[in-house]
């Protein structure tokens, strides 16, 4: 019975093979996965995905592990190439040129077919090429992009080929320069009509190293390095871009370090003050912000100007105008005196008198007698200007007898014009 369960259960396995294959040169992959499923009645058959090769770290070292589309491959960081023993130094001849097949954007994934179609065809003719050369270790791609140029074969079809830059690495003994390898690679694509035979160039390391440009200027001397440009600062030497500013930009000097939108390091001065011949000064009066750019503050200042100007003169108006109301009205007091005054004027024949109407009436002024008086000096007066009294002096008569007679009534003596 257990041998007849043991048979019944290996029905329901599926049979599951792993093909290794090897690239040439230093680069490695690993093939599909093939399964066998056995025909089964009793279950459905299990089935799981692979994982990725990459997921298994096979690579040693600092180097990167890329998968392909099958397979993979450990690509090291620029001036080195990899082994079993993970990265080493090496020489690297950088350079371009045209492959005739077609392009297409799906070349920009490492992980797709059109990729590993072209990975297979440079890899191979780079070892074609090399061959000879003991030194020679590895090409790695380091750009796709649709050519520009057309070779015979691309203008009978009417298509564009694709244009690759690559790093040829060798040993760091090696005695090979640029001109060498580069006749090497020429005299190889003439026989070959995968590739465009003049469209191979030489390029410089500074050309495919990729200094960040707005911030360092590349330098190939013994070794390549990207220097910061004046102004600009990085933390590790083997950056590409730098990320801070120097230390000519501090508080002392009033700036400061700050990213714009481009995430270029730029120095400007601190919030309150504005760069003047290259040095940061403060803000003039009514500015304020970053780089002095904010008025509100003038525009404050002029308004308050404007209204303090506005109240001065309505105080000074109201001022002036107390002052002309003061000087037409009279003083109360005053004028009461003045009145007074004219009225006891007496006035001459011919002109009348404005101030006073009541003196209009009567051109001298009326005597009063008391009539006890004239009881105790017993006579009776006729005329105030036939008598001689002795305390009062009276004006001489001005008027002609005839004209005039004096009426007597009770409060004084009245001269009435004869008709």
């Amino acid at each position: 019975m257990a041998c007849i369960k043991r048979f019944l259960s290996s029905l329901t396995v599926n049979a599951t093979t792993q093909v290794p294959t090897n690239t040439t040169g230093t680069n490695s992959s690993t093939g599909p996965l093939t399964t066998t499923k056995l025909p089964v009645t009793t279950a459905p058959p299990a089935t799981t995905e692979a994982p990725l090769p990459c997921a298994n770290k096979p690579c040693s070292g600092s180097a990167k592990c890329i998968n392909l589309y099958q397979g993979y491959t450990c690509q090291c960081s620029y001036g080195y190439y990899y082994t079993t023993s993970g990265c080493q130094e090496g020489k690297v001849f950088p350079g371009q040129f045209t492959v005739n097949i077609t392009y297409s954007d799906r070349m920009a994934n490492e992980s797709s077919s059109e990729y590993e179609k072209l990975y297979k065809i440079i890899t191979d003719f780079f070892n074609t090429t090399f061959q000879n050369e003991t030194d020679y270790e590895e090409t790695i791609i380091v750009n796709i992009k649709q050519s520009s140029a057309k070779s015979k074969i691309q203008n009978k079809a009417g298509t564009s080929g694709t244009s690759v830059t690559v790093r040829n690495m060798f040993k760091v003994t090696t005695k090979l320069n640029s001109s060498e390898v580069t006749k090497l690679i020429e005299d190889t694509m003439k026989g070959n009509s995968g590739f465009s035979s003049d469209s191979y160039e030489a390029l410089s390391q500074c050309a495919i190293y990729d200094c960040d440009e707005a911030t360092t200027t590349c330098q190939d001397t013994d070794e390549i390095t990207c220097e910061c440009k004046s102004g600009f600062s990085k933390k590790n030497p083997e950056d590409k871009s730098c990320s801070g500013c120097d230390n000519t930009c501090s508080e002392e000097k009033h700036m400061h370090c700050v990213i714009d939108r481009n995430n270029v390091p730029v120095c400007q001065c601190l919030p309150n003050f504005q760069n003047k011949d290259g040095n940061c000064m403060e803000c003039d009066v009514g500015y304020s912000g970053v780089n002095c750019s904010n008025n509100f503050l003038l525009i404050l200042i002029i308004v308050a100007a404007l209204c303090g100007a506005l109240i001065l003169g309505l105080i000074v108006g109201l001022i002036f105008t107390s002052l002309r109301a003061n000087k037409r009205q009279r003083n109360p007091e005053k004028r009461h005196l003045l009145t007074e005054d004219y009225s006891n004027k007496r006035e001459t024949p011919g002109h009348v008198s404005a101030i006073n109407s009541a003196a209009n009436d009567k051109i001298f002024p009326t005597i009063q007698t008391s009539n006890a008086a004239q009881v105790n000096r017993g006579f009776e007066i006729s005329s105030p200007y036939e008598m001689e009294p002795p305390t009062r002096i009276l004006p001489e008569r001005d008027y002609d007898d005839d004209a005039y007679e004096i009426l007597s009534k009770g409060d004084g003596f009245r001269l009435q014009r004869r008709y």
